[in-house]
This record gives C-alpha cells, structure tokens and sequence, in this order.
C-alpha cells in the first residue's frame, strides 16, 4: 500500500501529530516509531483497535482521537493514480489482493483512509497483525497465499521496500521491488505481463 499505491510521507503525519499533542515532531517520531511501538502494533502485539489507540496515546501523551489518528494518517498519503488504475484492470478481474504492515484501526478505517484502494480489495486485504507478523517474513506470505486459495509459483508480490519483495522470493513468489511506474512495468514485461493490456 504505502510506497506503491500511494505516496507515504512520515514526515508530514509527524507535523499533523504534533498540532494535536504540542509535541516537536522528532519526539512523537522517538515515541511511537524509533521506540518499536508502530512495529509491534503491525506485528499484532495490540488485537483490537481500542487497544492500540489507547496505546499510542499514552506514549504520545495525549488522548488522541480516532478522527485526529485518522487524519494525522490521510494527511501522509498522497495515491499515484497510475498505480490505482494498474490496480483496477486487475481487480475487475479477481487477481488482486494487498498486504500491509498495519494494525487493526488501519484496518477498521479503510475506507476512511484510503477510500480510492479499500473498494477495491473488499476481503482481500491482509493486515499484518492478523497474522501475528510482518512482511518480510516468508511464512506470511504463504498464510496469504492459503486464504486466497493461490499459487506462489503464480503469484506477483510488489512492494517499495527490497526487503519485503526478498521475502517474497523466499516463500516462492515473484517479489518486485517498485522504484517508478515506468520501472514497475519494465519488470512485468520481464513477467509476461503487459501493464498496459
């Protein structure tokens, strides 16, 4: 999702954060990111979307709402409309699914959030913290594969971070690393897949 259908910016949720809590950016960054809270949250430390709102604001120091956490979030997200377009041909067809690095209020505010991708995905969107793990672990990958009944051998994993696209490779999938639209379809052509098809 962040990195390749939408541009993520950090930066820009840390000033929206710090509006609302009267924090210098670099120390909510320190709290909740650098501190590993945002990776614990996506590796399903908190199970329901109460508790880990709780959570961040206690670390954040202050008891941030729903809407603010929703907007601090939207307001980092910017979609690449090529990207969604890409995302659109194929979903029409079923052979579409997303898996993310988020815990379970990015999953109950969706559509509120990214409401350009969540139609399209429906319930084939995976976030990590169902499964008690984050991308890149290759066990993931194959607990996805299982849910939507597909073959790694046959599956296309896309993903801005390296990282997570070796991961992919390690659980059999074909794992692309996205870097620009234009390098994105350079390397499904080298898949047999006409982006433009």
């Amino acid at each position: 999702m962040d990195g390749v259908l939408c541009r993520y910016d950090l930066s820009r949720r840390l000033e929206v954060l710090a509006g609302f809590s009267a924090l210098a950016p670099a120390e909510i960054k320190a709290r909740l990111w650098d501190s590993g809270f945002e990776n614990a949250a996506d590796a399903g430390r908190y199970r329901t979307a109460e508790a880990y709102l709780g959570a961040f604001g206690e670390r954040l120091g202050y008891p941030l709402s729903r809407q603010e956490w929703i907007a601090a979030r939207r307001a980092a997200m910017s979609p690449r409309p090529a990207m969604l377009a890409f995302a659109r041909r194929f979903a029409d067809h079923g052979g579409i699914a997303l898996l993310t690095n988020n815990g379970p209020l990015m999953k109950e505010e969706f559509a509120a959030i990214f409401p350009e991708v969540a139609g399209l995905f429906g319930g084939r969107a995976f976030f990590s913290y169902e499964f008690g793990m984050k991308k890149p672990e290759p066990a993931l990958f194959a607990e996805v594969l299982g849910r939507l009944g597909a073959s790694a051998a046959e599956t296309v994993f896309v993903d801005d971070k390296a990282h997570n696209a070796q991961g992919a490779r390690r659980a059999g999938l074909a794992g692309l690393t996205f870097t620009s639209m234009e390098g994105f379809a350079d390397d499904l052509a080298e898949l047999g897949i006409d982006i433009a098809a």
